[in-house]
């Protein structure tokens, strides 16, 4: 136990066995005794924890240890849960009972736990704080915290949109996963994100099957928000694939659900994706129809969904060379996204307008902008069609050259979304 309480607190303290060791003992015989092949003097493992920083014989008071591990396990449940305010709550007491605490099996879960709040506060930067610190005992972890590591590794990849590498740890854990025994919630979340990543990457019968089971297995658990959110990802992957009827279907299951439970950020969602699917279609009245539906059950501070259903309604009115309204639309949501700063939409409103308003003086410097914001982002897509735009324009403009780099670049982006 000493032996693995020093390894921990020096591996987080990013203290080297020789810097430890200096003055101390032999390098050698530290590695031992953090492996528990050696038998130090008292008087040694004193030096030791002196150096560190930690005590030398506290045992941490067991029961005050499993009632950290019942608050730990009901952290991560309403994590998987997305009840964010109970989440927050958890984590302040928490925070308070996790003090003075020594053992590093539990401190490790603690970490795991920690990051995992994070990525589901979207908080990078603390997020990448702490995986520096997982790295250093990733090596020491068991079977469970090896599969929650792989997994919430897998979560950060995805929110960072590395797609390729997200699924790559997915597929880690999952070995570890079918050797352990859990339960059904934890099942039907991992396998929902396993369907997420494999829409991302363009696997869409891997997707919906891994949807399927997850589906069952939400709607056994009695959680049917998630399974919401199931019925609108097996609607996605759907319209994707073209079969539009199959789409709808789900989407309006989805919608039974959000209806149920009257979540108005749910429906605006759906209608938002119902829209869509019509649009597809060629159907505007239809698509305008539920994208003002979209909107109509918007929350004032809900920037990006109501940026992105704003968009829509914009480029709608555009297909159908209604300019008038189209261009009504984009001054409404640039006036939206410039006030909140949303560099992505005021991009994409820009990019609309010069669509409708021809050659503008400022077409090249907005169009390489835009790509070089996108590209930063690992938004591929938006790389394609914009880096597509600027190719066709110094075509046109007999730079050769320059467009066939943006053309190349398109290119190379599309690969990377169908990668």
């Amino acid at each position: 136990m000493i032996g693995a309480k020093i390894r921990y607190f020096r591996q987080m303290k990013g203290i080297t066995q020789e810097q430890l060791a200096s003055g101390i003992c032999s390098i050698p015989y530290l590695s031992k005794i953090e492996h528990g092949l050696a038998q130090p003097s008292e008087e040694l493992v004193e030096h030791l924890c002196k150096e560190l920083g930690v005590s030398l014989e506290q045992v941490d008071d067991e029961d005050k240890i499993n009632r950290l591990h019942n608050d730990l396990d009901t952290w991560y449940k309403e994590m998987r849960l997305r009840n964010f305010e109970e989440v927050t709550i958890l984590k302040k007491r928490i925070e308070d009972e996790i003090v003075g605490v020594e053992d590093p099996d539990m401190l490790t879960k603690y970490l795991l736990l920690t990051f995992r709040y994070h990525i589901l506060f979207k908080e990078a930067d603390k997020a990448n704080d702490i995986l520096e610190k997982l790295y250093h005992v990733q090596e020491r972890l068991s079977e469970d915290l090896e599969y929650f590591y792989y997994y919430f590794l897998g979560l950060y990849y995805y929110q960072n949109r590395k797609f390729k590498e997200a699924n790559e740890q997915y597929t880690k854990a999952h070995k570890l996963l079918s050797s352990m025994k859990t339960n059904n919630a934890e099942l039907a979340e991992f396998y929902y994100q396993q369907a997420l990543v494999h829409n991302r990457i363009s696997q869409i019968t891997l997707s919906n099957n891994l949807a399927s089971r997850c589906l069952d297995l939400f709607n056994k658990e009695y959680n049917f928000k998630r399974a919401a959110d199931t019925e609108i990802l097996l609607g996605v992957n759907n319209r994707i694939i073209l079969n539009y009827g199959e789409a709808e279907h789900h989407f309006q299951n989805a919608l039974k659900y959000a209806e149920s439970f009257n979540d108005k950020r749910l429906k605006s969602i759906i209608y938002h994706d119902l829209g869509y699917v019509f649009s597809f279609q060629n159907d505007s009245e239809k698509a305008l129809r539920y994208y003002q539906s979209a909107l109509h059950n918007n929350e004032e501070h809900e920037i990006e969904d109501r940026s992105k259903t704003m968009f829509l309604i914009a480029s709608e009115y555009y297909k159908i060379n209604d300019f008038d309204l189209a261009r009504h639309w984009i001054d409404k949501g640039l006036q939206l996204v410039t006030k909140k700063e949303y560099l992505e939409y005021i991009y994409h409103f820009k990019l609309l307008r010069l669509k409708l308003d021809g050659d503008g003086n400022n077409r090249e410097e907005l169009l390489k902008d835009a790509v070089i914001y996108f590209e930063a982002k690992n938004y591929w897509i938006h790389v394609s069609d914009y880096g597509e735009m600027l190719a066709d324009y110094y075509f046109n403009s007999g730079q050769y050259k320059s467009a066939s780099f943006y053309f190349r670049l398109a290119n190379d982006a599309r690969k990377k979304i169908m990668n």
